[in-house]
């Protein structure tokens, strides 16, 4: 009966998603095309597609505010007239506060029956903090494209690339308002064009990730040959290399391509046209301060960009695939909203776990702060880094895997509950999960491979291969025990007075959303340092790791950020 207002429902549904796969597709093959060594010139597509990508998602957020302005006149003219649901054929508390839908200009529950897609009110908070890491990005590109004339070098790029990062400032910002103020609406008009923009938003936020995998490691691997050949030769320029101003180690990453210098002398993977297109479009990014300061931020922002991209495809994913699915607006506001901020807080039952909890995050902010000291210090030992970054990790690791341990033998305790996770909360948990084990398996896989190396070489062993093994069981051994909990933990909820008086497992919960915490913290900061990743660079090699760790890392990282999440509103909701 919901399909009978929209012919062919089914159709458009399949249709917008494979127009959704199209562009991240597309995306992924000029990013190819261009990285390759071929006669295509570098950003000859990708900047025509980049500019439909961000004109597109700014026109679908600017259309549905239209929309909502449309809607909200008409409903001026007949505001006693109004339709309800059928259950509910009354006013709700925020018709009765404000009969004036303009007033709210900016959200869709007056233009559209609305529901709610179930996002969590932290989960929005992230999404807020992520895009103000993305602005700053878009910020300082921003700045540096502005100086280039200054220096004289704004002849390398084209007109158009200057205007990406202004496209990608003002479509961040409109896709942060958008969804912190309007991700929990389900809506019920406009069908065809809503899911096909939904989809655009989805697959822009994708797409753009999909760029940074493929262009960045192609053009730190197409840089890396550069510097193997030029080895030994007379220093061509004065300008710092990107690898070092991101935190390349130097040794480490290049050892494969420096023991055979000569042969890539003499046979190059990458002919000299592409190489020195590479290495033109560095110096001319790099020319000056603020192109330094740009590359030297990348890897730390990286980690925030791609969080936000991430939340903000599931998001919009997630709310094109309930795009016509009617639901009763509950009164007094949308029903499992976690934002609202009325009523005191309960603390019983954790004080211990807190305390414990905040001790490992003071622990975790010290060794963060010396990691950065001693990197690259030759008073330190060159090894230091590496232990200060695998033993913390582990240490944290090992706890929070303990702890999950006895939080399952103590929700069990709970009574069963028949509500579900939210689809968004499966979503972003099954695919960060997936970033963990990827991660954990290819970088045990390299530590294995370094034992069999140093057996083979009879090089003397440092412990590093087998700490890195040692550190990735553990992980692996972690996100099975703690996804597990929390899931069992989704669907119970205190239901007698005796478990309301002990609250089963609620100390574990509080310490795990601590540790959860210093774990994103650390992983953003010194797990995504290129120092930290010595030994993967050196099995694997630029090329193959930078893919890798691409695509991996920031689910890990983001498995951190939704850990907490869940936990938090675990915590809130399972206890009361």
């Amino acid at each position: 009966m919901v399909d009978r207002g929209e012919p062919f429902r089914q159709l458009w549904v399949a249709l917008s998603s494979l127009y959704g796969q199209a562009l991240v597709l597309v995306m992924l093959t000029v990013c190819l095309i261009e990285v390759m060594d071929n006669s295509v010139r570098i950003f000859s597509m990708q900047g025509f597609l980049l500019l439909y990508l961000y004109v597109g998602g700014i026109a679908v957020i600017l259309c549905i505010y239209v929309w909502v302005l449309i809607d909200s006149c008409g409903s001026l003219s007949s505001s006693s007239s109004r339709d309800y649901d059928s259950e509910e054929d009354s006013p709700t508390t925020d018709d009765a506060e404000n009969p004036h839908p303009l007033t709210r200009f900016g959200s869709l529950k007056r233009a559209h029956r609305a529901g709610t897609t179930g996002t969590s009110f932290y989960i929005r908070v992230g999404a807020i903090l992520f895009g103000l890491a993305t602005l700053v990005f878009s910020g300082l590109e921003v700045a540096m494209h502005s100086t280039m004339d200054a220096t004289g070098t704004s002849a390398c790029l084209s007109d158009i690339i200057f205007v990406h990062p202004v496209l990608h400032g003002l479509f961040t910002f409109l896709q942060m308002h958008f969804l912190f103020v309007n991700s929990q609406v389900v809506v019920e008009r406009f069908g065809l064009a809503a899911r096909f923009g939904f989809m655009h938003l989805a697959a822009t936020n994708v797409a753009l990730w999909v760029r940074l995998i493929v262009w960045e490691s192609g053009t730190e691997w197409v840089y890396s040959i550069h510097q193997a050949q030029q080895r030994g030769r007379s220093a061509t320029s004065f300008l710092p290399s990107p690898l070092e101003l991101k935190g390349f180690p130097r040794a480490e990453a290049l050892r494969g391509w420096t023991k055979n210098a000569t042969h890539l002398t003499a046979f190059a993977p990458v002919s000299a046209d592409h190489i020195s297109q590479v290495i033109s479009l560095h110096e001319c990014l790099n020319a000056n301060s603020l192109g330094q300061l740009w590359t030297s931020a990348t890897p730390f922002l990286t980690p925030f960009i791609v969080q936000f991209s991430v939340i903000s495809a599931a998001v919009t994913f997630v709310m094109g695939l309930k795009v016509g699915q009617r639901r009763h607006i509950f009164k007094g506001g949308s029903k499992g909203s976690s934002s609202s901020c009325s009523g005191s807080v309960d603390c019983n039952s954790s004080s211990r776990g807190l305390f414990l909890g905040l001790l490992c995050v003071v622990a975790g902010v010290v060794v963060i702060i010396v990691f950065f000291v001693v990197r690259g210090d030759p008073n330190f030992p060159p090894h230091l880094p590496f232990w200060l970054s695998v033993g913390t990790q582990g240490s944290l690791l090992a706890l929070a895997a303990a702890l999950s341990l006895v939080g399952i033998a103590q929700v069990r305790r709970l009574s069963a509950s028949s509500s579900e996770p939210p689809r968004i909360d499966r979503l972003l948990s099954k695919a960060s999960s997936f970033g963990v084990v990827a991660y954990s398996i290819f970088t045990m896989a390299a530590g294995v491979g370094r034992v069999l190396e140093m057996q083979r070489t009879d090089d003397p062993e440092d412990g590093r291969a087998a700490a890195l093994i040692a550190y990735c069981a553990v992980q692996l051994l972690h996100v099975a025990l703690q996804t597990g909990m929390m899931d069992e933990l989704s669907r119970r909820q205190c239901s007698s007075r005796g478990q309301i008086i002990s609250r089963p497992g609620r100390q574990i919960v509080t310490c795990l959303l601590c540790l959860n915490g210093i774990m994103w913290v650390f992983d953003s900061l010194v797990t995504f340092s290129w120092v930290s990743q010595e030994l993967q660079l050196n099995f694997y090699g630029v090329l193959t790791w930078g893919v890798i760790s691409r695509v991996s890392l920031p689910l890990l990282v983001l498995h951190r950020f939704h850990s907490c999440v869940r936990l938090l509103n675990a915590w809130q909701k399972a206890y009361n």
